[in-house]
């Protein structure tokens, strides 16, 4: 019996999963441990909890604030899309605690969207990189970290619970959230944290109430950590996120004749088991992620039937890291099942779903070729197998590959250089347009490349660093038509990142710089170019931060400047520079965490401005239709823990 080409895949791939933790096992005695210096990923930015905190974040937007590289637009939660360097978030590979999030489910609205509270750090890899990074990560990848209950618990504390309510003006709204952590013996300690937050509509920067932005978000998350033995670990954990409200049938437009309210419901709910095994063996790093997400949006107009679309997810990825003398050596498996499905009670006869499986095999290589020289390269081999809403088969296979260099001129100064190259076959389609839009017949598989070469300085209190890249997304997929899905043409972005870091006893100072311009075969990416990306200004990230522990106060401020940008599609003539300033004080009445109290203002000055990753023009009237950014608001949360 000849097996399917995904199950030959599937088989193989576990099969080297296996052999390389074998080979782990019989070589374990004679390794020689060396230290790797340099990195095998020096792009990877980084947001941590306490930024978060310290500007009382609510969404994807208040995230990546002082992250210049990446964009997020669309005036409020439900309507904000990411753009890492320019291309949207649909061709980055975003995954949370490991598990991927995948599918693309309606053009007027994000892709994700996750509750801060909830998250312990976010891990940005911006254009195609790694091996590990996952399948189809044309232009980089984004990982959600969540908080485990050992991150909470105190040493020797045996349970906790930590309250915040705020209030959030502009939009007279507000927030409130509970962590209950504990231990259950000294094996298991348990994690449940939910999260509240209900906004009236939102108010740009010249008073003007936008209607049909209110929000109810409901988040959760439960997580449960049990160490098997000393050197196993297993992590289950369930997160939910519920948003509804009545929205404008396009979200991230003004409300109009021609874009009616209706009520809305977006649901997301990731279920994720991870193991992790790591004994007193070099060679011998294993984790194990085996997850399932369900993802949807519902509209339902006044008087009418309820009618939306989502994408259901079920994956795993296994991979082992092994230290071999010189070299870092990570070996692994990953494969996920995608289904998109259209809602629609009232249809008859079969819904238009659509299906896609896609396994990969990837190894990936750091290599300490002496004490200032470290090399890393890498390749994954990934086969997409696509059946879509009307019976077409869409079968895609390739290898890519990566290969880079670190130099450490000294102590303080390294250089680097890397490329890398990413493949993604067919994938399901936007999943609202499953009941009426088809896939070209000869739609082909996106090929990315990414070369960058960059330098990291750091001594004492300074750090300071730039990258410069050239990156390709050959046969970018977007609609060719009104009802078709292709390639759509071929998509490069010159760009172009730099940051500074000084800090001095108890003040903190950061600036962050990217410039890139992004085009679709010659021509700028306009806010037309739905799936692909857009065109932002030169964008410009400060920060500065002072603590002044007699007083048990921590003050901050920082502010983005991103600059008016000429050159774009014949409808817009040009997107308007903006600067934005956000501050906070946070003070500690006891002088201990167990009680905090936070004021941030965001958007200090009452700018009102429309951000440059959100769609802004109608194609036929030439008019401003994008939704604005809020004014100002004043946030004030109260914390507890005991």
């Amino acid at each position: 019996m000849t097996l399917p080409t995904h199950q030959r895949l599937l088989y193989l791939a576990i099969a080297t999963a296996v052999a390389s933790t074998a080979h782990a096992d019989s070589n374990a005695v004679n390794a020689e441990k060396v230290t790797v210096t340099g990195s095998a990923n020096p792009a990877e930015q980084q947001v941590e909890q306490v930024t978060l905190e310290r500007y009382q974040a609510t969404d994807l937007e208040d995230i990546f604030r002082q992250t210049p590289e990446v964009s997020v637009g669309g005036g409020f939660s439900t309507a904000q899309k990411v753009y890492v360097r320019g291309v949207e978030d649909i061709n980055l590979n975003i995954s949370v605690d490991g598990a991927q999030q995948a599918g693309y489910m309606f053009h007027h609205q994000g892709q994700l969207n996750i509750e801060p509270e909830l998250i312990k750090r976010v891990e940005v890899n911006a254009g195609a990189g790694l091996a590990t990074d996952g399948p189809g990560a044309l232009g980089g990848a984004i990982r959600f970290i969540t908080k485990d209950p050992e991150d909470l618990l105190r040493d020797g504390e045996k349970a906790g619970m930590l309250l915040k309510a705020g209030y959030y003006d502009n939009a007279d709204g507000y927030k409130v959230s509970a962590n209950a952590f504990g231990r259950v013996n000294d094996n298991i300690s348990v994690l449940a944290a939910l999260t509240r937050q209900d906004t009236d509509n939102i108010v740009d920067g010249r008073g003007n109430e936008l209607t049909n932005t209110k929000s109810e978000i409901d988040s959760g998350l439960f997580k449960v950590v049990g160490h098997i033995t000393p050197d196993q670990t297993v992590r289950l954990s369930h997160e939910i996120r519920n948003d509804d409200g009545r929205r404008n049938v396009r979200p991230h437009f003004i409300s109009a004749g021609w874009n009616q309210d209706n009520q809305q419901q977006s649901r997301r709910k990731t279920t994720n088991v991870q193991y992790e095994l790591t004994p007193n063996n070099p060679n011998v790093n294993v984790r194990a992620n085996v997850y399932h997400t369900d993802a949807y949006i519902t509209q339902q107009p006044d008087g009418e039937a309820e009618y939306g679309a989502g994408v259901e997810s079920f994956g795993y990825d296994l991979r082992n890291t092994m230290d071999l003398g010189q070299h870092r050596v990570t070996v692994g498996t990953d494969y996920r099942n995608d289904t998109g499905y259209y809602i629609n009670p009232e249809a008859d006869g079969p819904q238009l779903d659509e299906e896609l499986d896609v396994i990969g095999v990837y190894v990936q290589d750091e290599f300490a070729l002496n004490a200032k020289t470290t090399l890393h390269a890498g390749v994954r081999y990934d086969h997409y197998d696509l059946d879509d809403n009307i019976g077409q088969n869409f079968s895609h296979s390739g290898f890519s590959p990566n290969v880079g260099v670190d130099y450490a001129v000294n102590d303080a100064l390294t250089l680097r250089a890397g490329y890398a190259q990413a493949l993604r076959g067919a994938n399901v389609k936007e999943a609202f347009l499953l009941n009426w839009a088809t896939n070209d017949p000869n739609r082909k598989a996106e090929e990315a490349e990414n070369f960058e070469v960059g330098f990291d300085y750091q001594m004492d209190a300074l750090s300071f660093g730039s990258t410069a890249y050239v990156m390709s997304i050959d046969n970018a997929i977007s609609r060719i038509s009104r009802s078709v899905v292709g390639n759509a043409g071929d998509v490069k972005v010159k760009g172009i990142s730099a940051y500074l870091g000084y800090r001095l006893d108890n003040t903190e100072f950061n600036l962050g710089y990217s410039h890139n311009r992004p085009e679709l075969d010659g021509e700028p990416l306009d806010d037309g170019n739905m799936g692909i990306g857009t065109s932002i200004g030169d964008t410009l990230t400060a920060s500065l931060t002072h603590e002044m522990p007699a007083l048990n106060l921590e003050l901050g401020w920082s502010t983005e400047l991103v600059k008016r940008l000429t050159r774009l599609d014949a409808e817009r003539a040009e997107k308007p520079g903006y600067g934005v300033h956000d501050v906070y004080a946070k003070w500690l009445p006891t002088g201990s965490e167990d009680l905090s109290l936070t004021l941030t203002v965001k958007n200090l000055f009452d700018k009102q401005y429309l951000n440059h990753a959100s769609y802004g023009v109608s194609t036929s009237s030439g008019n401003i239709i994008g939704l604005p950014e809020p004014g100002r608001d004043i946030r004030l949360t109260l914390a507890t823990r005991f």
